[in-house]
């Protein structure tokens, strides 16, 4: 399948760059005008001619549709888990296991943010996790732990032992900003004081 998505875009990439240089020799005068207008007037009068540019045309058309479906329906095979029970076929999004991974984080104190993006292929389940970490943060066994934690839960989930690759990629570690002092310090912030006679 993936032979077929690339192939798919040396096809658009080729029509692209024909057309492109085409027009580009045209603006630059690199090319005689009257060239193209006997082509095409060649092409217009000739049975024969009109006929052979009419099938390439066609042609060309019903490949770009198909390499189009093939593209599309590759990328929603990849967005959904599929499986056969006994009354009948099950599919799981893999947008819902996403936000189950979102919300699983909100439980970790040293998580400030989570970005999963999950895939399925042949060879299993692929999940890429980029992480906002706060500075307290033990990068090595919150990571490990994370990882093991997603598998798990993904397998507990789906009912089977399928495959899982968890990749983790920290974008930021972030550190909490004291009001009134310079520079960043590791430490929480405390809640602001209310003035004399406030209520909640």
């Amino acid at each position: 399948m993936r032979v077929l998505i690339r192939i798919a875009i040396f096809f658009y990439v080729l029509i692209i760059t024909i057309i492109g240089l085409s027009g580009l020799l045209l603006l630059a005068h690199l090319v005689d005008l009257n060239g193209y207008e006997q082509f095409l007037a060649y092409i217009y009068r000739d049975p024969k001619a009109g006929t052979i540019a009419g099938f390439v045309i066609a042609v060309t058309m019903l490949i770009s549709f198909a390499l189009a479906r093939i593209i599309y329906g590759r990328q929603a095979q990849e967005r959904i888990i599929t499986f056969d029970n006994p009354l009948g076929r099950v599919t799981i999004s893999l947008s819902a296991l996403e936000d189950l991974i979102r919300r699983m984080a909100v439980k970790t104190s040293q998580i400030k943010e989570i970005r999963p993006e999950m895939t399925f292929t042949k060879k299993g389940i692929k999940v890429e996790v980029r992480l906002v970490l706060r500075s307290d943060a033990n990068i090595a066994e919150l990571t490990a732990d994370l990882q093991e934690l997603i598998k798990r839960r993904i397998q507990d989930v789906i009912g089977k032992e399928e495959r899982v690759l968890v990749r983790v990629h920290v974008m930021k570690i972030a550190m909490e900003v004291v009001p009134g002092k310079k520079g960043i310090e590791d430490v929480e912030i405390e809640p602001p004081l209310h003035f004399h006679g406030y209520r909640a």
